[in-house]
């Protein structure tokens, strides 16, 4: 949940409440004055009646049996409902008329249960009419809140019309403050966004309020601070690279000066030992024979470490020749893989020496990586040469495999890192899609300059 959308509900959750609290109050002071005001107008009725007409000696009797108290006279009395009942139970009279009862503003049915369940019980009182001491009847009086409680939900009515107004009008006022408070937040989320891709280059905006101005400049004194130490990674991993290519060119000769140089002599004499075996001593033939195997072994070995140390096999064989030799050593060395490869260099110009170098490591690293983490079955490898126009031709790689892939939260090697920066020295793309146990996929492409 946003932070905006949280604020303002918050707000709406706080304003419902206060609303909820003023209803209960409201409601609660409506139903003690409804009660006092029905109970002082049935007092006020039953004395009226007891002195008015009962106890009133010039009432000598009771003239019409359908009217005698004539109490539709009291229609107006809103709080009560008088009945005169003869001494069989019989309605007489009343002060209630279909005309009273359709013009009272009643409350919806749910409101006036709901106003009897949090009210006490109303109590219907009972008055004698003796007349010249002989027995007519009784007067009930039973009290009726109708019109209290149509006019208590006519307030309540108006108290939620001018409630949801202030609400609609609150809840623009509110968006507008908090929008317009956290609309900066957009600015620092879309720099953070930047940075995390991979741009440098990245500014926060200057922002109004000093809180955020301290972040804005924060950020961008970090930005600037990362980017320097970034280009200062980069030069030192450069600078390692060509360190180690210089390393292997150096271990490449005391290779061949040295170790290959004493293996040939080693298997000169394992070949004198073979002849004199051959001719004066027999026993030492085995022997004789294998050190002479053992030798020609270690120089077969030598000589491909030789080609990987000095990649010598690039200037025998050429770019093309010497990725299809190394990949058809790998391909040896790991039967149980299926790999299918497609190489196409024809009209590769003639280039400075990185990027035959860099291709060719950017291909070794890939195979090392896949033999040793990726765990995959099938590989699928295409290297071309591209001219999109007279200015730009690229060397596209293409490199899948069907092994555990990467997870999100995976983190670059060496061997990955030293891979990006060979790439990023020729100013080359890549490009790595890959999800957990779906596989990788890898795209890169290497810009030519003409030598």
């Amino acid at each position: 949940m946003s932070l905006k959308l949280r604020l303002i509900l918050i707000i709406n959750a706080l304003l419902l409440l206060i609303l909820a609290l003023g209803c209960i109050l409201a409601i609660d002071t409506a139903k003690k004055n409804v009660r006092a005001e029905v109970a002082s107008s049935e007092k006020l009725t039953l004395y009226l009646f007891e002195i008015g007409v009962l106890k009133n000696p010039k009432y000598y009797a009771i003239e019409s049996e359908r009217k005698p108290l004539n109490l539709m006279s009291l229609v107006h009395m809103r709080h009560l409902k008088i009945e005169f009942f003869n001494l069989e139970g019989k309605l007489i009279e009343s002060n209630i008329s279909e005309t009273r009862t359709q013009t009272i503003d009643q409350a919806p049915s749910w409101f006036v249960n709901f106003m009897g369940l949090i009210s006490d019980p109303w109590q219907a009182k009972r008055l004698p009419v003796d007349i010249l001491g002989q027995a007519k009847g009784s007067i009930v009086i039973t009290p009726d809140p109708s019109y209290e409680f149509g006019e208590i939900w006519n307030q309540l009515k108006g108290i939620f019309y001018l409630a949801g107004a202030f609400f609609i009008l609150t809840n623009i006022l509110v968006a507008w403050i908090v929008f317009r408070a956290l609309s900066p937040v957009e600015f620092i989320l879309k720099s953070l966004t930047e940075l995390e891709l991979g741009n440098l280059n990245a500014k926060m905006p200057n922002l109004k309020t000093s809180e955020l101005s301290a972040i804005s400049s924060k950020f961008n004194h970090m930005v600037k601070t990362l980017r320097l130490s970034i280009e200062q990674n980069h030069k030192l991993t450069q600078k390692l690279i060509r360190v180690q290519e210089e390393e292997k060119k150096s271990l490449a000769r005391d290779l061949h000066d040295e170790f290959a140089q004493s293996l040939t002599a080693i298997n000169a004499d394992a070949a004198v030992l073979k002849a004199l075996a051959n001719k004066e001593y027999p026993k030492i033939k085995p022997s004789a024979h294998a050190i002479s195997d053992l030798s020609k072994h270690l120089m077969n070995l030598v000589g491909g470490m030789l080609n990987r140390l000095k990649l010598g096999v690039l200037n025998e064989l050429g770019l093309e020749e010497g990725l299809i030799d190394l990949i058809s050593t790998w391909k040896l060395r790991h039967s149980k893989i299926n790999l299918n490869y497609e190489i196409n260099l024809k009209g590769l110009p003639k280039t400075n020496e990185i990027i035959p170098v860099t291709t060719y490591r950017i291909i070794q690293e890939c195979l090392t990586n896949i033999s040793r983490h990726a765990k995959a079955k099938n590989i699928g490898i295409k290297i071309q040469f591209i001219k999109k126009n007279p200015s730009l031709k690229i060397i596209d790689i293409h490199i899948n495999d069907d092994g555990v892939g990467l997870s999100k939260l995976h983190r670059d090697g060496f061997g990955i890192s030293g891979m990006r920066e060979r790439i990023r020295e020729v100013n080359g793309k890549i490009k790595i899609v890959s999800e957990l146990n779906q596989g990788l996929t890898l795209h890169i492409q290497l810009p030519i300059k003409s030598v």
